[in-house]
């Protein structure tokens, strides 16, 4: 039987035979493409090269890419687990070409491997074409039909005509898009689960799709209207964990050497056996193998646990497994994080930089698992109490809002809160609960350039060509003016935002023309300048004009880039290799550098590593800089930051012998022009993360200048003559108001003991008990609990209520005497409660002796001490 990795060699060698070119997989979520949550098919990489506005300097690309799916056809979350075939995290084989084959080639290589290579039964294979569209006024395609029964002996019965949902492929609201032919598969009459559904796209388990060739000629536009590609391309995608239990001769993927060495670890973490069946066990032991995956090659890539965008969707998978873990398995406490180095053990061979992030990637899960550990419990309370309030009401339905707070905040899984509110007898209404999430992810979307918005204007453009490594300022010709805030050059001095280093800003000017450029973004291979025209026409452009950056503006920004790469120099040399980038920002004032580290970094090690930067700086290193493949760029060791998009031909900047990595962001010609590095701050970002901001040149010195202006007040202030001397001086002061504050409490006990006599004195008897509900005035809240407590301690048998004014509310404090705790018709909470009813507030109410709280309505204090009153003599009354 043919191992995973022999399979997937085996593809990859085919098409390399057919002169493709093997590239990496790019990372699981396009840095570069705000349109996508995740990297969700092989061809997302391409999207410039299908859109026109990039190139490649190849025609014909093959490789497995790293996918994630939790939306769209077949692919909701809540379904993983529950069949044998459906996943989170996916590899997907592909092979495409960029305008050089077609349909033809296509298909007879697929028919090829399929059948010739990899032996599968001919009579066993189907495949569907498009049957056209109405609405978009498409016609059948007839070309690809034609292909298969003259190209390929697939029985002609086998050939099956569809509709646009399942052989037109898009890959979202805009964007490429064109008709596809689909091969599926025939597992036999073993693999059915209901034969009712044994059809090809039935939705049945005994046919399933292998192999997806899209043949890409249209785009989609955002009024919806479809238009014709410059070039036509084909993008094929093969899901890997079918294929392997396919080859393998598995019914179902769980049961490949994919996954079978996860279901092995989980056995013995758990104690349960897999049955390979459709128990609430077996639904468990898949949700778990599959969502580890998913987490293990997102957290790999540089995705961090949150609330917002990639973040929520992998806390809301690491949260479904970790439930279906407690529920159907009684793993109570963390386990996840376990599965860590099988998942790194599987995939070792073809993402081998996984080993060198688990320790980082082993952290966050754990972390992430005994928050939520904490959460559900919190979450369980919240649905109890919701439960007791709607029964008490005779409410059936739980409010779609309620309910999606318990998934959105808490990460209960809708299927888990539908699951316990059926327990209940109680139902979910569905449409407040689409109108909750709907709610919250406006809320969760941000500000960002939507290349879509102008996507028509930057098709069939010629690249811009960069000329900043070298230049400051170019002649150059406007290719296009979008609008009067776009403009696009044929060759520019700007750098383009990328990699954390903010875009330049400048000028644009010529004969009767000026746009002041304010940022400036990269769309494939066209850089963007957006900003202000302040003169010219639109209709009459100059034919030349001077592009000319902020100079001074430049040269803080690559201070401040070369000093981030020092930094993480510094940092593994102090702290260890596990201390990787994990994101930066690179602006004119600072540099913000966030990277992997357990724990607080400790104040000798900060100054450690500053010194270790600056010291560099002093040797005026000079930089190199060269263009190499990305092979040989990783070959010679430069360092390759996770999560980051590299072309086959990378940029290399080096601080030798000390720093190399890929890198397009621009540099100072040698490390003394970064002037001084100075750490201003170190801080936790989240488990596992931390930042460091610091700064360089002129913003340095000018913090140092600020920090010894502000010492030299110090010493005026203090009469110190030295710094040592200001040490002792505080150090004097330190005690001196030591003393005074000993007096000041000593003081106050003795006022408050004379209040507490006076209160004793004016209070209201009621049988051997003093009832005392009084305001004093001109006390602080921990006065009033000094008094309380002097009240409760004397040996008088006194209870009652005791507030104060404050800020135009009232603290205020219950209390029982120690005398008086047998007595169980007096308690301090109910007293509490009772004022704070009236006083419009509320506090801690669970103590019988003494509580504490607030309110807000001053004007009731004698209405709300009187009740009290009242209710107290009652209950003694009755006893």
């Amino acid at each position: 039987m043919k191992t995973s990795a022999e399979i997937r060699s085996e593809f990859l060698k085919f098409f390399e035979e057919k002169e493709h070119q093997i590239v990496p997989s790019a990372p699981v979520f396009p840095p570069d493409d705000p349109t996508l949550l995740f990297t969700n098919a092989g061809m997302n990489q391409f999207k410039d090269v299908f859109l026109g506005t990039g190139k490649r300097s190849y025609h014909r690309a093959a490789d497995t890419q790293k996918c994630i799916r939790v939306s769209g056809k077949h692919n909701d979350l809540d379904v993983v687990g529950r069949d044998t075939y459906h996943h989170t995290f996916f590899e997907m084989l592909g092979n495409w070409s960029f305008g050089n084959y077609f349909k033809r080639e296509a298909i007879s290589w697929a028919w090829e491997l399929l059948t010739e290579i990899w032996k599968i039964p001919k009579e066993n294979l189907y495949v569907t074409f498009f049957e056209g569209n109405v609405e978009d006024n498409l016609p059948m395609d007839e070309e690809t039909k034609k292909i298969w029964q003259e190209e390929t002996d697939i029985d002609p019965s086998h050939i099956l005509p569809f509709g646009k949902e399942d052989n037109f492929w898009e890959m979202g609201d805009t964007g490429p898009c064109g008709p596809c032919t689909e091969i599926h598969v025939d597992l036999g009459e073993g693999a059915s689960s209901d034969p009712s559904l044994d059809s090809v796209n039935g939705g049945g388990s005994r046919f399933i799709e292998i192999w997806n060739l899209v043949f890409i000629q249209f785009n989609r536009r955002s009024d919806n209207s479809l238009e014709s590609l410059p070039l036509q391309h084909v993008d094929t995608g093969m899901g890997f964990e079918r294929l392997v239990a396919l080859l393998q001769g598995k019914f179902s993927n769980y049961d490949t050497d994919l996954f079978t060495p996860i279901i092995e670890k989980i056995e013995s973490l758990s104690g349960f056996k897999y049955e390979r069946g459709h128990s609430p066990q077996d639904v468990a032991f898949r949700v778990i193998s599959d969502h580890i995956r998913a987490l293990t090659i997102g957290f790999c890539d540089g995705i961090l646990p949150s609330n917002t965008h990639r973040g929520y969707v992998l806390r809301r998978i690491l949260r479904r497994a970790a439930r279906f873990g407690r529920q159907n398995l009684d793993m109570q406490e963390p386990f996840m994080y376990k599965l860590v180095p099988t998942i790194i053990q599987i995939f070792s061979s073809i993402f081998p930089e996984m080993q060198k992030r688990q320790d980082h990637i082993t952290l966050l899960v754990r972390t992430e698992e005994e928050t939520f550990g904490k959460t559900l419990q919190r979450g369980l309370e919240m649905f109890t109490r919701l439960v007791e309030e709607f029964k008490e009401k005779n409410i059936s339905v739980i409010p779609g809002e309620k309910a999606y707070d318990l998934y959105h905040r808490d990460g209960f899984p809708k299927d888990l809160v539908e699951l316990m509110a059926e327990e209940e007898s109680l139902s979910i209404d569905q449409d407040g609960w689409k109108k909750a999430e709907k709610e919250h992810k406006e809320k969760s979307k941000g500000k960002q350039f939507v290349m879509e918005d102008f996507q028509e204007d930057l098709e069939g453009l010629p690249a811009t060509e960069f000329l900043g490594y070298e230049a400051t300022q170019s002649s150059s010709k406007i290719v296009k003016l979008i609008g009067i805030d776009k403009l696009i050059l044929d060759q520019t001095p700007f750098y383009a935002e990328s990699g954390g280093q903010i875009g330049d800003t400048g000028t644009i000017t010529g004969e009767n023309f000026s746009f002041h450029v304010q940022d400036i973004q990269k769309f494939g291979d066209l850089f963007v300048h957006f900003g202000e025209l302040k003169e010219g026409d639109i209709a009459s452009l100059p034919n030349i004009v001077e592009a000319k950056i902020d100079e001074k503006r430049r040269h803080k920004i690559m201070a401040n880039h070369t000093a981030t790469h020092l930094l993480h120099w510094g940092l593994k040399k102090t702290l260890g290799d596990h201390a990787t980038q994990q994101g930066s920002i690179v602006t004119e004032e600072k540099l913000r550098f966030d990277f992997s580290h357990p724990k607080k970094i400790s104040f000798e090690e900060l100054k450690k590593i500053e010194q270790m930067v600056n010291e560099l700086i002093y040797e005026n290193i000079a930089l190199k800089s060269t263009t190499d493949s990305l092979e040989e760029a990783r070959k010679k060791g430069a360092m390759a930051l996770f999560g980051e998009k590299y072309g086959e031909v990378v940029r290399v900047v080096q601080v030798p012998p000390h720093s190399m990595e890929l890198c397009g962001g621009t540099h100072v010609s040698a490390t003394g022009n970064i002037g001084l590095f100075k750490i201003v701050s170190e801080s936790a970002v989240q488990t596992g993360v931390r930042r460091i901001e610091a700064i360089t040149r002129d913003v340095s010195v000018q913090r140092m200048q600020s920090a010894e202006k502000a010492l030299q007040e110090v010493k005026e202030l203090l009469k110190a003559q030295n710094e040592e001397q200001i040490f002792i001086r505080i150090s004097a002061l330190q005690e001196e108001n030591k003393k005074l504050k000993k007096k000041s409490r000593e003081d106050n006990q003795k006022d408050n003991k004379g209040k507490r006599d006076q209160l004793l004195e004016e209070a209201t008897q009621v049988g051997d008990i003093k009832l005392i509900t009084s305001k004093v005035e001109n006390l602080d809240i921990p006065q009033l609990r000094e008094l309380a407590d002097l009240l409760r301690k004397s040996s008088a048998k006194c209870a009652g209520i005791i507030g104060t004014e404050k800020d135009g509310k009232v603290p205020l404090v219950a209390f029982v005497s120690d005398k008086l705790l047998s007595n169980d018709q007096l308690h301090a909470g109910e007293f509490l409660q009772k004022a704070c009813s009236i006083l419009e507030g509320g506090g801690n109410a669970k103590r019988k002796d003494f509580a504490q709280g607030q309110g807000k309505k001053i004007e009731n204090w004698k209405i709300a001490t009187q009740e009290v009153k009242q209710m107290v003599q009652k209950k003694l009354e009755n006893n």
